[in-house]
This record gives structure tokens, C-alpha cells and sequence, in this order.
């Protein structure tokens, strides 16, 4: 599936399918994941996968009245040893390991779509009682979960707001492009077409190329 298409398709996905994913599927979709940046190349993620009725019950069981993952055949639990972000980046490291973290989380989603597989992200849970429930150490914190599983059903469209409502130019507050707004629609495709139309054209000009091509169309 083409990228656009992936972004375009995901969806969260609350209604799961009786059907197992075997350990290969979750592997795959992991596998490619662990590909996702994370500052200074840390990698401070770490994974534990549920699959076992029982234990995928009790860990559910501490998010929060969302019993709709005991549904999903396999949830994912994102674990952060930040430690290995604080060593490194000292008073940021903690933020930064969080970061990455949600990044992966992002490229978990974004596979799993490739594959046909749906996917929820679940941050309301008691970190203390999913801790306990899966024998997580102290200096480990869990992040986030991901139910995964085969989708019956996804949920609807959300619109999304048009990017120029969240974008801005060399400072905050600022809309102004070049020398107009920044456009209504596909604005980012007509800037980037824009930027890349300059530059070439001032590599034109640069080498005398543009003079050239102006005098064989006056002949």
C-alpha cells in the first residue's frame, strides 16, 4: 500500500474480529517499527505482548472501563526505560524518551494498517495496577497500549481541520507566504511546487541559461 493510502486508511479500531494474529504477524509489524526514530538513536522502547485470555483480562481490567480490548486478540504494551534517555540528555531526557515512545506507537499503527490489521492507542490506565498485573520493573514505565487485532469495523472518518489553521512562517502567528496567504486547498503541495519552481529558477538564471532560452524564443 502506497504511504498516502496508509495515513489516508488509518483508522482506530475498537470492533475486532474473532480471530487470532499469530506471534509472526506481531513480529512483522514490531519488526519494521523498531525503524522509527527516537532521539539520539536511544531506542528506549520495549515491548510486552498479551495474548492470554486471563492476563489480557486483568490488564484491561485497569484501563479504565474500556472493555471493548478484551475483543482485540493481542494488545501491545509500550514500555519506557528512560533511564536510557537521562543518561544521555540529562533534565530532557525524560521528555524525550516519553517522544519516542509515541513515535513508535505512531509506527505500530501505520504498519499494522499496511497489513490489514487494526489498531486503538489506549492511554487511560492505572500505570501502577498494569505495572503490577505484568511484572513491570520500578525504572520501567508503561507508556501506551495498543489493542491489535483483525477489524470488523472501524471507527468513522474524523475531519481533519485545514492545515492553515496549524501552520506558520518564521514565527508564530505569522500566515504570511512569500507574497501571499497560504492556500485554502492542497497548500502544502502548491508551496512545495512553488519552492522547488524558485530554485530552479534561480539556478537558471545563475548559469545564463534563462538568458539563452529568452533569446532563442525572441528568433
Amino acid at each position: 500500500m502506497e504511504f498516502d493510502n496508509i495515513v489516508h486508511t488509518r483508522r482506530t479500531c475498537r470492533d475486532f474480529k474473532k480471530k487470532d494474529i499469530s506471534m509472526g504477524t506481531i513480529g512483522e509489524v514490531l519488526d519494521i517499527s523498531r525503524f522509527a526514530p527516537s532521539a539520539g538513536n536511544v531506542q528506549n522502547w520495549y515491548f510486552i505482548v498479551v495474548k492470554d485470555s486471563e492476563k489480557k483480562e486483568a490488564l484491561v481490567d485497569k484501563c479504565k472501563g474500556q472493555a471493548w480490548m478484551n475483543d482485540a486478540p493481542a494488545l501491545i504494551v509500550i514500555c519506557n526505560k528512560s533511564d536510557d534517555c537521562t543518561k544521555k540528555f540529562k533534565e530532557k531526557g525524560e521528555q524525550f524518551s516519553i517522544q519516542n515512545c509515541a513515535i513508535i506507537s505512531s509506527y505500530i499503527t501505520l504498519k499494522a494498517t499496511d497489513m490489514g490489521l487494526g489498531t486503538a492507542i489506549v492511554g487511560a490506565f492505572n500505570d501502577k495496577e498494569v505495572k503490577r498485573v505484568l511484572d513491570i520493573p520500578n525504572n520501567i514505565s508503561p507508556e501506551g497500549i495498543v489493542a491489535i487485532g483483525y477489524p470488523n469495523s472501524l471507527d468513522e472518518d474524523q475531519e481533519r481541520e485545514d492545515l492553515r489553521y496549524h501552520t506558520y512562517f518564521e514565527s508564530w502567528g505569522n500566515k504570511e507566504f512569500t507574497k501571499g496567504t497560504w492556500p485554502i486547498s492542497k497548500p502544502l503541495g502548491k508551496a512545495t511546487k512553488k519552492v522547488s519552481q524558485s530554485t530552479n529558477r534561480a539556478k537558471l538564471k545563475a548559469s545564463g541559461l534563462l538568458r539563452k532560452v529568452k533569446n532563442k524564443i525572441k528568433n
